[in-house]
């Protein structure tokens, strides 16, 4: 089994981790990173759309600790090179899914 990845957060994820309305949804914002580290769970690839600018690097997970109905929140993230032949995954954003909030804050976050 490979070793997991080396996590790394951008300078805003502490901040739209906080903003999570409550304990359960910030613990499964991060559960969910975990999984992505270690290999068990791959969200869906993002692109270039008009409403949020280009996250065509980054992957998004659906996730919402209430379970019923369509998930309220996405979380954010990409892989980065590290090293020549090795990568780190990078905590980009999370939010709610209304208003494309996620997105948007992935897009501040990223300084694009």
């Amino acid at each position: 089994m490979p070793a997991p990845l080396p996590l790394k957060a951008l300078p805003g994820f502490q901040q739209d981790i906080d903003a999570l309305p409550d304990q359960q949804t910030k613990k499964m914002a991060l559960d969910m990173l975990v999984l992505v580290r270690a290999g068990k769970i791959k969200g869906v690839k993002l692109d270039s759309h008009v409403d949020t600018g280009d996250l065509g690097d980054c992957y998004k997970l659906y996730f919402d600790p209430d379970g019923s109905g369509k998930p309220r929140y996405r979380l954010v993230y990409r892989y980065t090179p590290i090293e020549i032949s090795a990568v780190a995954l990078e905590a980009v954003a999370v939010g709610r899914r209304d208003g494309l909030d996620a997105y948007t804050r992935a897009i501040a976050n990223l300084g694009r």
